[in-house]
């Protein structure tokens, strides 16, 4: 299996293009809303030498329907970057049904990136499994012990809602010498998404707030949570704190959202995606 660049052709076209090829196929209903099976996901892709190694990441796509092919578009965005106008690649021939398909080094092999992370979007013409693993391959020891992440589906991200359902939670962020927490907000419409993001204690005392700025189809990184972004506000070390993320304008932009958490001895990180509060 290969992949190459498609002409460029809107997001809204493909997106178009997607639902109506579903429909014409006979398409299974759509997944339910606790499984990341989706026809348009969102993850982290990175190949960067980073603060406590080199990482990369490798992409794994399933397609779960029993009788149709997915057609499948990739999309990178570096981080910061507006992603309206990015070129997509296309998996070519077409996932077949029940195939999965890995993609090594996603960023260096089928983008030709180096130095540089952002946001990777999958779309299918049918729903389908994503997930990747991102690893240090400059660890004390050789092998791909890593970061696993899931393809968070759209219909995870929050718009604008003023209440407890408009936050996304990340907890259990540790505050001590032997951790970096890093943590990201993912735009994944074509609105620029003004966001919020509070960094809590474990008894629920908000230490503060920044504001952030995202372009549409982008991601922006908080590098080093408690040593750089909210280091003013003095968070103590050895307390479990939780990151809320919102929408802090209304104006159709929607929000994702995860953190990182690396071990600095041993260069190894996971992965925590933000959750909403379902009512």
């Amino acid at each position: 299996m290969t992949n190459h660049a498609s002409p460029r052709i809107s997001r809204a076209v493909l997106a178009a293009t997607a639902v109506l090829v579903g429909l014409a196929a006979g398409a299974a209903p759509a997944a339910r809303a606790d499984s990341i099976v989706t026809a348009d996901a969102f993850v982290p892709a990175v190949k960067v030498v980073g603060a406590t190694g080199t990482f990369v990441t490798d992409v794994f796509i399933f397609n779960p329907d029993p009788t149709n092919n997915a057609e499948v578009y990739l999309y990178f965005t570096p981080a910061d970057t507006d992603g309206t106008n990015s070129v997509p690649l296309k998996i070519t021939p077409d996932l077949a049904p029940r195939e999965t398909v890995t993609l090594a080094d996603i960023l260096g092999r089928y983008f030709g990136e180096d130095g540089t992370f952002g946001l990777l979007e999958v779309q299918g013409s049918v729903p389908l499994l994503v997930t990747s693993n991102t690893y240090n391959v400059a660890g004390a020891l050789a092998g791909t012990y890593g970061q696993y992440s899931p393809g968070q589906p759209y219909r995870a991200s929050l718009g604008f809602d003023d209440s407890v359902y408009g936050n996304l939670y990340v907890a259990g962020l540790p505050n001590d010498p032997d951790h970096r927490v890093n943590a990201a907000i993912q735009n994944p419409t074509k609105y620029r998404l003004y966001a919020g993001v509070q960094l809590v204690d474990s008894l629920g005392f908000v230490y503060g707030t920044r504001k952030f700025e995202v372009p549409p189809f982008s991601q922006t990184q908080l590098n080093d949570v408690f040593g750089s972004v909210f280091a003013s506000f003095g968070p103590p070390r050895g307390d479990s704190y939780r990151l809320n993320f919102y929408v802090d304008v209304n104006n159709g932009a929607r929000i994702l959202s995860y953190a990182t958490i690396t071990d600095t001895r041993t260069g190894d990180p996971y992965l925590v995606p933000g959750q909403a509060m379902v009512p």
